[in-house]
């Protein structure tokens, strides 16, 4: 490949690739919001048990994150990305063919464990191919990318399933995924190395070096002692799973019904609405993690600042009773996809920082299942407390989408609490 004869080309391609994998993920994650009531429909399930279902998802991608970080280290990210993408294409199948609820939501627990391989295995490729300096933008383009999907997972998947029903339409994902398994494997390269090129990443001056040599024996027990014994680690994570919990739960589960139940839109016009969260998070990647890159305010600062602008949105759902004027919702959503897409990227590098490079796969792989952990509880937990409440007719009262808001708030001040004593880790 001509165009692509140096490693500053390469790894655009790489990105390119990655981005697609990793936007079939995301757009999996939102996707039962979309057919949440075709499943309903057809399976009978109410809020409790379409909550489950959605969440197996998120259980089982938390569940392989250590190993998927450990492997990333170990067994290297190009294996570590194609097996898992294979995987993801076989729970496509499952669902797209599910004959009851538990097979669905199988199926759903496949994907959610090929899509877990696919984030930090990324994340590993982009620090052996990208500067430090230049890590937390490419971060927040990979971010962006696959969060397309989020976006596609809105009014484009409900054209698709509309046009297609919802099981023809993740019969046809199910293809698309396979074929890039099959690219990743040609196409991804661990490290420039493996293409006959130098390094790209320079070296470490003594003044700025963490990473020392690996130590001799260094065995997988003794990788999980360095990263919790490091007070960094276990700040960064709780803060990120009570950021995450929210807007995975309610992007991922509840904000369809919640617009057509309180506001009365139609199906096609949540799903529209639904786009504007991220277009957000697609604008606030790549743009807060190239301001970050090039602030002296430091991370944490941003970061902080980005939560806080999160806080703010969920107050604003929680005060007004769980319906703020009509006019706001879709700034709302888009204020909330833009912070919620720059604190991601912004989590990675903080974490990343923390640690010497043969640790920051497996650091990564640690710490990101907490979102989605948070997420998998929520979905059900939530669903609880609407039940609780109960439906009016066809649909839930605002009270119970009040309950879920409350929920939402504490969680949010939580993760600003926490993250306040962060300090940034001295150089050795």
């Amino acid at each position: 490949m001509p165009l692509f004869d140096s490693p500053i080309r390469y790894r655009w391609l790489m990105l390119g690739i990655m981005g697609v994998i990793y936007f079939l993920a995301c757009l999996h994650r939102i996707s039962p919001t979309v057919i949440a009531r075709d499943l309903v429909h057809e399976f009978g399930a109410d809020a409790t048990a379409l909550g489950w279902m959605a969440s197996t998802y998120f259980y089982l991608y938390a569940a392989v994150q250590p190993p998927v970080g450990l492997l990333s280290d170990t067994w290297g990210p190009r294996k570590v990305v194609t097996f898992f993408t294979f995987i993801a294409c076989l729970g496509c199948l499952v669902f797209g063919s599910a004959p009851n609820m538990i097979i669905a939501g199988v199926g759903r627990a496949l994907i959610g464990i090929g899509v877990g391989g696919i984030f930090v295995p990324g994340l590993k490729i982009f620090a052996n191919w990208y500067k430090e300096k230049e890590f937390a933008g490419v971060t927040g383009i990979y971010l962006a990318l696959g969060n397309a999907g989020n976006l596609s997972a809105s009014l484009p998947l409900t054209y698709l399933v509309l046009l297609l029903g919802w099981r023809m339409s993740f019969i046809g994902i199910a293809a698309i995924t396979v074929l890039f398994g099959f690219l990743a494997w040609w196409l991804l390269r661990d490290r420039p190395e493996d293409k006959g090129w130098p390094p790209v990443v320079e070296p470490l001056s003594p003044e700025t070096v963490r990473s020392d040599p690996i130590p001799e024996g260094l065995t997988p027990l003794k990788r999980l002692g360095l990263i919790f014994k490091n007070y960094g680690f276990w700040v960064v994570t709780f803060s990120y799973f009570f950021t995450g919990g929210p807007g995975l739960s309610f992007q991922g589960l509840w904000s369809v019904p919640y617009l057509i139940d309180v506001y009365g839109y139609s199906r096609l016009q949540a799903g529209g609405i639904l786009m504007i969260m991220p277009i957000g998070f697609i604008v606030g990647s790549p743009l807060i993690g190239f301001l970050a890159d090039r602030s002296r305010m430091g991370r944490k600062t941003i970061l902080l600042g980005m939560l806080l602008i999160y806080l703010i949105c969920w107050s604003v759902f929680f005060l007004s009773g769980a319906k703020p004027p009509k006019i706001l919702i879709m700034p709302l959503f888009f204020i909330m996809g833009l912070s919620g897409g720059g604190n991601l990227s912004l989590y990675m590098t903080i974490m990343k920082e923390f640690f010497p490079p043969w640790l920051t796969g497996t650091a990564m792989g640690l710490m990101n299942p907490a979102a989605f952990l948070a997420a998998a509880l929520y979905q059900p937990f939530t669903g609880w407390l609407m039940d609780a409440v109960g439906k009016v007719g066809a649909s839930y009262p605002l009270a119970a989408y009040q309950r879920i808001f409350l929920v939402y708030f504490i969680s949010m001040v939580l993760s600003v609490v926490l993250l306040l004593p962060l300090k940034k880790p001295a150089k050795k």
